[in-house]
């Protein structure tokens, strides 16, 4: 460049090239859909605020919204050119319907729940401070499960939860029909796990032992708005994983249409906030978690840095978050004490915490109870009722300290969820899961960074399961389910937009 000519910033340079950039006009989304939109997020950042889903009130009105929002998705729209930019017409969703797999696999476990919960094969009896179940007749060679009233769990609350999971699945399949739907319910949970974070942040700073500073938790180690740490810590995981998808998906736009601004600064700034908040809800499995995935996408940031052009580098503008982070999350940890949520998970780790030794014991009993029931089950959300069968061939787990030991869960949903659901059941989520896998794989879902953040994030979670029961809490599993259905259609959103 000659010196005589003035420099030029690179806004100036940018300018003339606005000329050449097509002048599109979005097209509207039906107001049928921004409705069930309403609907569905409304539902799903209703689930862990109500203490995690795990009462029956809860349960019922998550599954009144699944119903709403079901009926809302498969009524008719008609759609003008505003809609589509092209002809008009009228869409019919139930067509859809039927050819989305995970409906009938759905369907049919639900009717495999149904089963055992009309073929009991035993009582549950409780006089106030004893409880004990007894044999009934019952048709063995159906599945069967525990005679036993709603709010103490059994088949029939357990099939509330999940139709409510399979009814928000279809409805997600169906209604949306547009990426930024999808998009707009990603930024939704992302912003709710930002809150839920801050709130148990909160909690540690203010608290006064109970949740809300007003509902009196059955748990003294609840977290935010959950009552079990543990189940907080997975369901910020999940959350985690979409605001850091998201983060990364708005910062290679941005780079790509060398805007000036994008959300990816702040969404970032979300994904910090929640990452304290995992790490002081002292869970060490959910902590453990959000390392393994930090660490995955950290070093998946650096690889694509490397690979970028050098002029398209913007080493500055990364190392200004780095530290800008970087200090916000050592003020917050100093002023949480995160050493007791570091002490805990080292304890764990050395094996020094007796949680964690009584946790495989009980996995060696379930172990046990699964190669007896693996045929038909035992009923779901059974596990409480029958375990104790099992549980008095291990002395060491019917007591402790001179007090009797009573489990409602296995802390391993690997093996809980087939005790109580049987081989049938088994097959029919892993059909499930495979088909949503198969699914992402056709649309190379690897290639786009929401859509790989969001089902590592979803794995991680599954394999936590060996080790708690992140599953038995409604608000985790019905998010779970339904991220699967939300990634698999962003998938495919991008891959067309991309084609096109």
């Amino acid at each position: 460049m000659d010196a005589s000519q003035p420099a030029r910033n690179l806004s100036d340079l940018q300018k003339p090239l606005e000329h050449f950039r097509a002048k599109t006009k979005r097209l509207k989304v039906h107001s049928a859909e921004i409705t069930v939109l309403w609907v569905v997020g409304i539902h799903l950042v209703f689930l862990p605020w109500a203490l995690g889903t795990m009462r029956p009130w809860a349960q019922v009105i998550s599954l009144g919204f699944a119903i709403l929002a079901f009926i809302l998705s498969l009524l008719p729209r008609n759609y003008t050119a505003e809609h589509t930019g092209a002809a008009s017409f009228r869409l019919f969703t139930f067509p859809k319907l039927l050819k989305f797999p995970p409906f009938w696999i759905g369907l049919a476990l639900l009717g495999l729940v149904t089963v055992q919960g009309f073929n009991p094969a035993w009582n549950y009896h409780n006089t106030g401070k004893l409880w004990w179940i007894t044999p009934r007749p019952h048709i063995e060679w159906l599945p069967s499960g525990v005679a036993v009233k709603f709010e103490e769990w059994g088949a029939w609350r357990m099939l509330a939860i999940y139709t409510s999971a399979w009814l928000t699945m279809c409805t997600v399949w169906v209604a949306f029909t547009r990426r930024r739907t999808v998009q707009l319910l990603l930024v939704t949970l992302a912003f709710n796990g930002l809150l839920l974070a801050l709130f148990g942040i909160a909690q540690r700073l203010f608290g006064n032992g109970k949740i809300f500073w007003f509902v009196d938790s059955p748990n003294p180690q609840f977290f935010s708005s959950f009552i079990y740490k543990n189940h907080s810590g997975a369901y910020l995981d999940l959350t985690l994983a979409v605001s850091c998808g998201l983060a990364a998906w708005y910062y290679l736009r941005g780079l790509r249409r060398l805007e000036k601004s994008n959300p990816s600064g702040v969404i970032a700034f979300f994904s910090t906030c929640i990452a304290v908040g995992i790490l002081t809800s002292y869970a060490r499995g959910a902590t453990l978690v959000m390392l393994v995935f930090l660490l995955a996408t950290i070093g998946a940031f650096l690889v694509h840095q490397i690979r970028m052009p050098a002029e398209n580098r913007k080493p500055i503008v990364l190392i200004v978050l780095v530290l800008v982070f970087g200090y916000f999350l050592k003020t917050g940890l100093e002023a949480l004490r995160s050493q007791e949520a570091w002490d805990r998970l080292k304890a764990g780790v050395t094996r020094e915490d007796l949680s964690l030794e009584f946790r495989d014991r009980v996995t060696r009993a379930s172990w046990e109870m699964l190669q007896e029931r693996w045929k038909l089950g035992i009923g779901a959300g059974s596990y409480r009722f029958v375990f104790p069968l099992y549980q008095h061939r291990h002395p060491e787990l019917v007591s402790f300290q001179g007090r009797r030991i009573f489990f409602e869960h296995a802390h391993n949903d690997i093996l809980e969820i087939p005790i109580e659901l049987g081989i049938t059941g088994v097959l029919l989520l892993l059909a499930g899961l495979g088909w949503f896998l198969f699914a992402l794989v056709r649309s190379y879902f690897w290639e786009n960074a929401l859509s790989a953040s969001v089902v590592l994030g979803l794995l991680l979670l599954l394999g936590y399961g060996w080790w708690d029961f992140p599953f038995q809490c409604p608000a985790i599993l019905i998010t779970w389910l339904t991220l699967w259905t939300i990634i698999t259609m962003w998938t495919q959103f991008e891959e067309m937009n991309v084609k096109g």
